[in-house]
């Protein structure tokens, strides 16, 4: 019958041995059914010739589980391969000597540094202390042969830890490292696997696992179609609404191009520069466009915004606004409040850069004051007209103007912009905002 041996391998025999009594115990702890199946006691090998002897026993044996414990185990390759869990328990440095001293026949001077050890196993400064004392007690020829067989250890710990399944650290106590090791023996045996799922069982999570793969199937497909279904609606609401700009935009320009004539004649005229004031402005996704109106201030507006914006309407604000801004010229007091100075993006709407409706497109400056939360805006097309432009226009604060485009990103649809387009005419009229 096959068994399940644990190996509990360290350079210090008594501490090897304590963790393969602590997992005899907790292994036998389960229960009453399961007791019968440990050996009661952990088996040592002293010298690697007592290995055959130890396992020859084993097989004769009725346990199923057993604990063998000893120095330097993992070295030895026809134990460990036969071995269904490998531990290698590790030492201090300090905990080495005292063992090393004890093999080679100075119990004097490690039993000192044993009961120096416990006596300052509190202090944060005990290791270094006690270093120096085992420094100053060992005789110049122990301390050649103890730092000789202590270069032989580390690197037969370096060896063994590579071969280990579990390593426990030189500071880990037994009872905070055994606990784990038995679940991980309980989790991972294959007996007690098949202890706790008859054939039936077996049989009943399969086909349990088959229907949840099914059901999820199922929901993907439905999801696989309601994903499809959703950006067909997305992309004929998109398509619909550039028809929709293309066709009121060339419907409108027929019977505004003499309006725009002569708006253009009057501003040439006024001062002799030119008729259109062209920004850059970002539109979707940041994307940078040129952004035409029929000017409607002075020449030298731009170089004058920077000594009024102490005077603006909202100090602060990212938009700048100003009611009375000597700037604007008298025609161009006219065609603000009554919008004619935003005529001249019909053509970004024409070319795509801008559509009918939607957030207002900003100009740089103000993008680099966003927030990540106002950056939302940039996430569609930019319009001529939208919610707060209906709703109040440069009286609305920009923290509300953020709160109505993100409202219409979230819900903007192709009748949502026939009623918007509807509701700008008389707000144009009205010229409530405007300035």
């Amino acid at each position: 019958m096959e068994k399940y041996v644990i190996l509990v391998s360290g350079p210090i025999a008594i501490r090897n041995k304590n963790f393969a009594e602590k997992i005899v115990a907790g292994l036998m702890d389960e229960s009453a059914n399961f007791a019968a199946t440990v050996a009661k006691e952990p088996m040592y090998i002293q010298k690697p010739a007592d290995a055959e002897t130890v396992t020859a026993a084993i097989k004769e044996l009725s346990q199923y589980y057993f604990v063998i414990f000893g120095n330097n185990l993992l070295s030895l390759d026809k134990l460990r391969n036969s071995a269904s869990l490998s531990l290698y328990v590790q030492a201090s440095e300090l905990d080495i000597t005292i063992e090393l001293l004890k093999r080679y026949g100075n119990p004097e001077t490690a039993n000192n540094l044993e009961s120096k050890q416990t006596a300052s196993a509190s202090s944060s400064a005990s290791s270094s202390a006690s270093k120096k004392t085992y420094n100053h007690a060992l005789s110049e020829d122990i301390n050649h042969i103890i730092n000789k067989q202590k270069n032989i250890t580390a690197e037969a710990t370096r060896n063994e830890i590579a071969y280990a399944d579990i390593a426990i650290q030189e500071d880990e106590t037994i009872d905070e490292a055994v606990p784990g090791i038995i679940r991980y023996i309980l989790r991972t045996d294959p007996k007690l696997a098949k202890q706790r799922l008859t054939e039936s069982k077996r049989q009943n999570r399969i086909d349990q696992m088959l229907q949840q793969y099914q059901s999820k199937e199922r929901k993907f497909r439905k999801e696989k179609v309601k994903r499809t279904l959703w950006l067909m609606i997305i992309k004929t609401t998109l398509f619909f609404k550039r028809l929709l700009d293309i066709l009121a935009t060339l419907i409108a320009l027929i019977p505004l191009s003499p309006l725009l004539l002569i708006i253009s004649m009057i501003i040439k005229f006024t001062d002799g520069g030119s008729v259109f004031y062209v920004q850059t402005r970002i539109g979707k996704h940041g994307k940078p466009f040129p952004f035409p109106k029929f000017r409607s201030m002075v020449l030298n507006a731009d170089k004058m915004k920077d000594t009024l914006l102490k005077e603006a309407d909202r100090i602060g604000d990212i938009t700048f606004k100003m009611k009375r801004d000597p700037r604007v010229t008298r025609i161009g007091r006219f065609i603000r409040r009554s919008s004619i100075d935003e005529l001249p993006q019909l053509w970004c709407v024409l070319k795509g850069d801008m559509s009918l409706v939607g957030p207002r497109p900003p100009v740089p400056r103000e993008v680099a004051l966003y927030t990540q939360e106002d950056r939302r805006r940039l996430e569609v097309i930019p319009g001529l007209t939208g919610i707060w432009q209906v709703s109040g226009r440069a009286e609305i604060e920009f923290k509300q103007q953020v709160e109505l485009d993100v409202l219409y990103i979230d819900s903007h649809g192709f009748w949502l912009d026939i009623l918007l387009i509807l509701k700008t005419i008389p707000a144009v009229f009205t010229g409530k905002g405007a300035y």
